[in-house]
Order: C-alpha cells, then sequence, then structure tokens
C-alpha cells in the first residue's frame, strides 16, 4: 500500500510537496496511476491475448480460456506488486517505469499464447528493439492503450515526477 501521504525529503520544495499531496480528485499522482492501471490491466491483457490468437487464425478453446483467465490474475497481481514498489520508490531512485513493468509482464501472456500453438508474429524493426522479450508485441507501447482514463492519469504522473525531478535540481543548482 502507498504511504497516504508524501514523505518530504529535506531538499523538497513546498512546491514538489504540493505536487505529491492528494490532486482535487483526491488521490496523489502515484496513487491514481496504481489504482487507475490496476483497474484497467486485467480487461485489457485479456483483450490482448484474446486478439493475438485471433489475428493469428487461432480461436481459443475452452481450456486456453481457462489458462488465459489464470494468467491473466497472476501478471495482475505480479503488475501490482512491481508498480507498488516502484511507485513507493523515491524519483530520484526509480530505475524503471511504470510502462516498462507492464512490458515486462508480456511472458505471462506469452506463455498461454506459445502453449495454445499461437505462432509468433512478424513484428517490425522498432517493436522488436524496443520490446525483444516480448516476442508476441503484447505489452503497451503508451498509456493510451490501456485507455483513455489511464492516459491520462500516466501522463499526470509524468508531469508530476518531472515537475518534482526538476524542482530537486534546481534546489541544488544543476538547473
Amino acid at each position: 500500500m502507498l504511504p497516504a501521504g508524501p514523505v518530504p525529503r529535506p531538499r523538497e520544495s513546498l512546491l514538489t510537496l504540493r505536487l505529491m499531496s492528494p490532486t482535487p480528485r483526491g488521490a496523489s499522482p502515484a496513487a491514481a496511476l496504481l489504482t487507475a492501471v490496476c483497474g484497467a490491466y486485467p480487461d485489457w491483457l485479456r483483450g490482448r491475448i484474446t486478439s493475438i490468437a485471433r489475428a493469428s487464425g487461432r480461436d481459443l478453446d475452452p481450456v486456453a480460456l481457462g489458462l488465459v483467465d489464470r494468467a491473466v490474475t497472476r501478471a495482475a497481481a505480479w503488475v501490482e506488486a512491481e508498480l507498488q514498489s516502484l511507485l513507493a520508490t523515491d524519483v530520484d531512485e526509480q530505475r524503471a517505469n511504470p510502462l516498462q513493468v507492464l512490458r515486462r509482464a508480456s511472458n505471462f501472456a506469452a506463455d498461454v499464447l506459445e502453449s495454445a500453438g499461437v505462432p509468433v508474429p512478424v513484428r517490425d524493426e522498432f517493436e522488436h528493439r524496443a520490446m525483444p522479450e516480448d516476442p508476441y508485441g503484447v505489452g503497451p507501447l503508451a498509456w493510451r492503450d490501456l485507455g483513455e482514463a489511464v492516459h491520462e492519469t500516466g501522463i499526470e504522473w509524468g508531469a508530476w515526477k518531472a515537475a518534482t525531478v526538476l524542482t530537486r535540481r534546481r534546489q541544488e543548482g544543476r538547473r
């Protein structure tokens, strides 16, 4: 669970503390992002798996659909835990971004697709370079892939993170 309020660092300004505080909608940017992603992710992943299978000409049978449900449940729990950990980490200490977490979860879907006999699709060079560990191209390329609400919340979180980092660098005389 994310802390209810900000954990101030000595060098943070009032602007940064205000940005870490609840938004007019009531949640901090990190908590809002976690809620939005975790709310949208299971249905989005289920849809991605079935659409990739259909695009290959395969319909998933009831056994495969059961595997999809289990994979989605496991992936959603993994994503929630990983996002909680990432978003609870101070922005200067974060070594990944939330979209990378979602992309790393593609292995749950890939296992189901492979076991259902879905061939690995041909991907363009950009996708292959951007997500080499995602042979089926499951992972989202942008927040908008998960829906408009997640897109808006992701942009808000990114703006908050950028403002926090910029404020700190200015206080350090580095910007």
